[in-house]
């Protein structure tokens, strides 16, 4: 039976992701929590201005459109240790956007070495259509939703989450007028500080990659019955994730294959790929350097059709080079390709790295995976690329 999700109320809080800690602060003197009157709700191109926090349209002990109640399961709504705030921006019928954000503070002096510590994160919602320009859009979904750590949302949900946020693309009934899709993005984030010289990540507890799923639901089940766009039914997390992707595998030498894809070497050692999802609808693969934890490649395939709708219109008219199927792009910072994969229209991506040969042996890979003719032309047996 399907959890209909009209508020986050009474969850139980999920064990944090392998290799990962629930929480990672240390235990000192803490400031208080600070009332709830302190929210404020900004409803934007309402005419009615700003709300004070009893005197809004929800109580005033909910968050991001009366979505999230306190003290309901993840840690960055019951976590009396830190001081928490809120504001708002709602979507409308005449402003289908809007925004949501729950800040967590702390500031004290450590028992142990006597260094002053702070604490601050953030979890923000955002609520709207993605952007209009190709690489915006690119930067927005592939580099910050579709990585190596990422995995599809349950029960035929288009889009992706992890423990620290995720996606999910609304039902054609909220696309914009120009006709691109309307997405809400959940993200946390954070920083522990410790002295003068110590900083970390650490960002807001959500409770791991479902119940984010569930509160990224959420928030979207209340942000379209504000924008007037809301389906009959509404949207509802019932079924466990697709298995989570495993920690970061090291490439010791320049000529390993990586995301392990025969052919795919990016000439330098000492990296890190993390292999995600690998299915029908969705493929994805991110490379990092092992020390500094730069990004060196980022890979999707991306076949759900609502998610790959979010692509719609920015692969251009003509293919990647001579030789390939179907219609793309090499831009500065980020590849896309889009061609028919066994009836289905399919999407290539590529972030950080543009070298073609990169996105081929990629989008090839994956045609033979799916079972269709190859992307992009291959070389002759035997000949260097």
């Amino acid at each position: 039976m399907t959890e209909v999700i009209t508020g986050v109320t009474g969850m139980g809080e999920e064990p944090a992701e392998p290799g990962r800690p629930r929480r990672g602060l240390p235990r000192g003197r803490r400031g208080r929590l600070l009332p709830a009157s302190a929210l404020v709700l900004v409803l934007a191109g309402t005419g009615l201005g700003t709300w004070a926090a009893d005197t809004w349209p929800w109580p005033e002990d909910r968050y991001c459109w009366g979505a999230w109640e306190e003290d309901s399961g993840p840690g960055f709504l019951g976590d009396d240790d830190l001081s928490r705030t809120g504001q708002e921006t709602a979507p409308t019928r005449e402003h289908p956007a809007g925004s949501c954000e729950i800040t967590l503070t702390d500031a004290y002096t450590s028992r142990h070495d006597g260094d002053e510590v702070t604490v601050n994160q953030t979890v923000t919602v955002e609520y709207g259509p993605v952007p209009k320009a190709a690489e915006a859009r690119l930067a927005m979904v592939h580099d910050g939703f579709l990585g190596g750590d990422m995995v599809p949302l349950p029960d035929g949900l288009p889009g992706t989450v992890n423990g620290r946020g995720g996606l999910l693309v609304l039902p054609e009934s909220c696309d914009a007028e120009d006709g691109r899709p309307t997405v809400v993005t959940l993200r946390a984030s954070g920083t522990y500080t410790s002295g003068s010289s110590y900083t970390r990540s650490d960002p807001a507890g959500l409770g791991g990659a479902r119940q984010a799923a569930v509160l990224l639901v959420a928030a979207a089940n209340h942000g379209m019955a504000a924008a007037g766009c809301a389906p009959d039914e509404p949207l509802g997390v019932s079924s466990p994730l697709y298995d989570v992707p495993g920690a970061r595998t090291p490439v010791f030498s320049a000529s390993d294959d990586v995301c392990g894809i025969r052919g795919l070497s990016l000439g330098m050692e000492d990296t890190e790929d993390q292999i995600g999802a690998a299915t029908r609808d969705l493929q994805t693969c991110s490379v990092r350097d092992d020390s500094a934890d730069v990004p060196h490649l980022n890979l999707a395939m991306v076949a759900q059709p609502r998610l790959a709708a979010v692509f719609d219109d920015i692969a251009g008219e003509r293919p990647v080079a001579r030789g390939w199927r179907g219609t793309g792009s090499l831009g500065k910072e980020h590849a896309i390709a889009r061609a028919d994969c066994d009836g289905r229209p399919v999407t290539f991506l590529m972030g950080v790295s543009t070298d073609p040969d990169h996105l081929a042996v990629f989008t090839n890979a994956v045609a033979t995976r799916l079972g269709c003719d190859p992307i992009a032309p291959t070389a002759p047996e035997g000949a260097d690329r």
